[in-house]
């Protein structure tokens, strides 16, 4: 090997060094982002997390206060059945009064006449 040939392969490992330092430096630098970008992904993530979890315990709250409101309304609801039978117990009720009227009104009629 000549001086010539020492000096171009000196150099040729030189140039061949700074392209793998520059390399690795543009690859270190890409990781660098990716690893931030990956903290605020992980930050989103926990974040939503913490807002589906109170979404859910809120939900929670509202079914069971609206199962304890259904509950209610159904101890307390009057059914078709059940309207239709006040219905004609208060039927029954008034023809027994119209008719104690009646007869009331005839007796009076009767001893005035």
């Amino acid at each position: 090997m000549t001086s010539d040939d020492t000096t171009s392969l000196a150099l040729s490992l030189e140039t061949l060094r700074r392209l793998v330092e520059v390399g690795f430096a543009q690859v270190n630098g890409q990781i660098a982002l990716v690893r931030q970008e990956l903290e605020q992904v992980n930050d989103q993530h926990a974040k939503l997390a913490q807002r589906v979890e109170q979404d859910r315990m809120t939900a929670d709250v509202r079914h069971a206060a609206l199962e304890a409101r259904l509950d209610n309304i159904e101890r307390e609801a009057v059914t078709r059945s059940q309207l239709a039978d006040r219905t004609r117990q208060i039927i029954a009720v008034v023809g027994v009064l119209v008719t104690v009227a009646s007869a009331v009104i005839a007796l009076i009629a009767l001893t005035r006449g």
